[in-house]
């Protein structure tokens, strides 16, 4: 049986989804398409460049708003649609923010948060800082929730109530804030 890049992906989202990251190998993603680990290795030559290809996938769908929005617009837009796609699917967090450490992803995302930043009236340096803002809170505190779930999930520990949309609302409100009022003094200099 044949397999495409876009079935191995498929099927590695799907343990993600009815297990998890750590029930992601190599072996089992072939068992479950019927295929030897070998036929794997025709698509991806190992399994960190399989993860970057299905981080890149779970965030292919996030939407670029229009380049006729405000800036601040935009960001916003963006890194909610980010988080929806993460929260999509269990462990995708980690997934991502490892594809990006490798340098194997093709970071399109990043690209779209760097180019509705570059719109804003900041400095160089500023605008790197709202970016890397703006991805580690998507990356690291939907990391933080769905580790979280897991394990509750588990019933290592018990659910606590924590409310994971209101502190993102917060945090964001608070970045998007703060890069507003430095846009504006920028401006005025």
């Amino acid at each position: 049986m044949a397999i495409t890049r876009g079935d191995v992906l498929d099927a590695a989202r799907d343990i993600l989804c009815r297990h998890s990251l750590a029930d992601l190998s190599m072996r089992r993603l072939a068992t479950e398409l019927g295929v030897s680990p070998n036929a794997l290795y025709w698509h991806y030559p190992d399994k960190q460049t399989l993860l970057a290809a299905l981080g890149d996938d779970i965030l292919a769908d996030v939407s670029v708003p229009s380049d006729e929005l405000p800036w601040d617009e935009r960001l916003e837009a963006l890194v909610r649609a980010m988080r929806a796609r993460l929260c999509a699917v269990p462990d995708s967090a980690e997934v991502v923010s490892s594809s990006w450490s490798s340098g194997l992803s093709s970071m399109t995302s990043l690209s779209h948060l760097t180019a509705a930043a570059a719109a804003a009236d900041l400095p160089g340096p500023a605008r790197r800082g709202l970016v890397t803002a703006l991805a580690q809170l998507v990356i690291g505190l939907t990391m933080e929730e769905q580790t979280r779930r897991q394990m509750e999930r588990l019933g290592v520990i018990e659910p606590d109530g924590r409310d994971f949309d209101a502190e993102f609302d917060d945090a964001l409100a608070i970045v998007l804030a703060g890069a507003r009022a430095a846009a504006a003094a920028n401006a005025l200099a």
